[in-house]
Parts: structure tokens; C-alpha cells; sequence
């Protein structure tokens, strides 16, 4: 079993799935710790990915890789919004198995590490497979789900569970730890920061997720009478909203710090986020999805 601390001096691939920019979001702090054990780190990801990664690091080898096809609907209706894509996403998942494969051998890679993209995996050297759930929140009924998952995940080397069992932020979603799954603790790159932030700015709403649910949880709180008027608006979508912050993420960054309230869905990377910037927080889950439903309840025992 090899946990972050252990991988040194070696050279690292490492990809994000892009599901949002929350799995973006909580590599920044993984790859910075791979950075300072000097370790050369190739990162494989799509443009958007990689303008984002350019904010925070200048000494790591980009790779082009083309993210999953999703196409969401923002009806709620994930399962379905996914099944309709089956054909092209288990297509992606073969050609991606054969790209890490040449990208390894080309490179010289010693480590491959895939945020929850399940076909970024290496016969050839250990393969991590870094994820906050082992047990996905799915009805009874989708019990093959699980399965399929758990078989997928069979394919690599190692498991990183981005949890801390003593104080777990996921629950049953990471619950069960393999024999070759570790759990590794919990990642924000508000951690990177030293210096705290005055909390000054009453309060970000902080959008993300996929592009049709973030736009819509900008409208829902921009209609409720009861968002502070001083509001302001943080996200990656391709629209324009009032009050929003247009800055590099670094200048977004300062705004979250500062804030004393931070509105956003109950996604795992922004819980994270939250337990990080220990901020008074106005959590909803994304519509349609289980696992936010879930951890939000989590969220709510833990805060009392």
C-alpha cells in the first residue's frame, strides 16, 4: 500500500474527471503536495481544466486529454441523462485505456492517478484510483450499479479514499475500505493558504457542478428574497449574473476566503472547501442527485 507521502521523485500522471470543476478543485491540493516531494507531475486534462491548474502551478507537463461525454439535461434525471450516453462514455473508456497506455510508455511514467475516471488506469505501473465513494447512493433496484462500479475500480492498483475515517465527511459513500484502498484525509486548496482572511464580504454564493445546474442554482438564489444583499457570485459557466466575480481563481479565491457565508450545492469537494474555511454555510443538494442529498444530512449532524 502506498499512500501521497510515499509517492517521491517519481513522474506522475495525473487526470481529473470532468464532472463540474470540484474534482479540479481538490487535485489542486494533491498535486501541490506531489510537487513538493519532487515528483514531476504530468497533469491530462481538457483546456478548461488546464487554465485553471496554470494558476497554481508553473512546474508541471500538461497533457491534451479530452474529458467524458456528458450532456445533462438539468431536469434532475442523472441516471437517465447518463444511460442515454452509455454507448459513447463505455467508447471514451476504451480509447482512454489505450491513450494512458502510449502516454505511459512514451513518457516514462511511474504513477498513474485518476480522479474518478474510471478508464485512466495503466497495466504496466501502479494505478490509483482517488474517489470519496467506494458505495455509490443508489436505489435498491440499481443494485448493478454498484457493482459495475466496484468492478471498475478492480482495475486499479490502489484506492484513495479522500475521507478521514476518524472524521468522516462521506459516511457509507466511503465506508468499507478495501484491502488495497487507504484512507488519505481530506483536500482543499484553501489548505495551500497561511494566512487566514479577514472575514469581510457578508456573502458568495459559490455555483458549481454541471453548467445547467449551476445556472439554475444562480437563479433560485437570486430570486429568494431572502439572500443577502450583498451577495456576491462565483462561478465557470459560460453566462453573464449580477454581482458575480470575473477574476483568475486565485482572485475568486481571496473573495471565498473572505466570506462569512458561502452558499453553494452540498458537493463533496465543496464540503471539503467548507470544512476548511470553517465559514457559516447555506447548503442545497444538486436536484436529482442522491449523494449531495445524503452528505448534506451528514453536513448538518456534524454543524449541529
Amino acid at each position: 500500500m502506498i499512500r501521497p507521502e510515499d509517492v517521491q521523485d517519481k513522474r506522475v500522471l495525473i487526470s481529473p474527471l470532468n464532472w463540474g470543476m470540484g474534482h479540479v478543485s481538490r487535485c489542486i491540493g494533491l498535486i501541490h503536495q506531489l510537487v513538493i516531494q519532487n515528483n514531476d507531475v504530468w497533469i491530462a486534462c481538457d483546456d478548461r481544466q488546464k487554465r485553471v491548474f496554470e494558476e497554481y502551478f508553473s512546474d508541471v507537463t500538461f497533457v491534451p486529454h479530452a474529458g467524458y461525454p456528458f450532456q445533462f439535461g438539468g431536469k434532475g434525471h442523472f441516471g437517465w441523462d447518463l444511460l442515454k450516453r452509455s454507448n459513447a462514455l463505455r467508447k471514451r473508456l476504451n480509447e482512454e485505456r489505450e491513450e494512458v497506455a502510449s502516454i505511459v510508455k512514451i513518457h516514462a511514467i511511474d504513477v498513474v492517478i485518476s480522479d474518478h475516471r474510471y478508464g485512466f488506469c495503466s497495466e504496466g505501473v501502479p494505478s490509483i484510483f482517488l474517489t470519496h465513494q467506494l458505495n455509490l447512493p443508489v436505489k435498491w433496484y440499481e443494485g448493478g450499479v454498484n457493482a459495475l462500479h466496484r468492478k471498475l475500480i478492480k482495475r486499479f492498483t490502489y484506492v484513495w479514499l479522500m475521507d478521514d475515517d476518524r472524521s468522516s465527511l462521506a459516511g457509507k459513500l466511503s465506508a468499507d475500505c478495501p484491502e488495497n484502498g487507504t484512507y488519505i484525509g481530506h483536500y482543499s486548496r484553501f489548505a495551500l493558504y497561511l494566512k487566514k482572511e479577514m472575514k469581510s464580504v457578508e456573502a458568495v454564493l459559490v455555483a458549481s457542478g454541471p453548467e445547467s445546474y449551476a445556472v439554475q442554482l444562480i437563479e433560485q438564489v437570486l430570486n429568494d428574497p431572502s439572500t443577502p444583499s450583498g451577495l456576491h457570485v462565483v462561478h465557470a459557466t459560460s453566462q453573464n449574473f449580477p454581482n458575480q466575480c470575473k477574476g483568475s481563481w486565485r482572485e475568486k479565491d481571496a473573495l471565498i476566503r473572505s466570506a462569512k457565508l458561502i452558499i453553494s450545492h452540498s458537493g463533496y469537494s465543496t464540503l471539503m472547501d467548507c470544512l476548511e474555511l470553517e465559514a457559516e454555510t447555506r447548503l442545497t443538494p444538486t436536484k436529482g442527485q442522491a449523494e449531495q442529498e445524503y452528505l448534506l444530512q451528514l453536513w448538518k449532524k456534524r454543524k449541529g
